[in-house]
């Protein structure tokens, strides 16, 4: 009798799937999957879309991308430690799986934040 073989492959998409799914149950933030997602494009800087705002915030579900800190930095053309000091909206941290470094926790921001702050840089 043989054991099914579990693969780095099978428990990356198991975690990412819990994350989503917390994320959902705590935040009302959803997934995008796949190439369902939009190319979210601020000043010459440009960030694929992986999760969105679905929370009410007091006028219906949001609908608005949500940015890593480290795409909300590229777009604002900061290095990659800057943060958001006041966003409208409060931040959510999350896990996500960094291409480099394997699960992060990070905050996500609203888009409507980052272009804030892309303003405010631009002066």
């Amino acid at each position: 009798m043989t054991q099914p073989t579990v693969t780095l492959n099978d428990l990356i998409a198991t975690r990412l799937t819990e994350i989503a799914e917390d994320a959902w149950e705590n935040h009302r933030v959803m997934r995008i999957s796949g190439e369902n997602g939009r190319v979210i494009t601020l000043g010459s800087s440009a960030v694929w879309e992986h999760w969105s705002c679905e929370a009410d915030h007091g006028y219906g579900a949001c609908h608005e991308p949500l940015l890593t800190i480290d795409q909300a930095a590229t777009l604002v053309g900061q290095p990659v430690d800057f943060c958001l000091v006041h966003p409208e909206k409060a931040p959510i941290e999350m896990t996500v799986l960094d291409a480099s470094y394997g699960f992060q926790i990070t905050e996500l921001y609203h888009l409507s934040d980052v272009v804030t702050e892309f303003k405010k840089a631009q002066g």
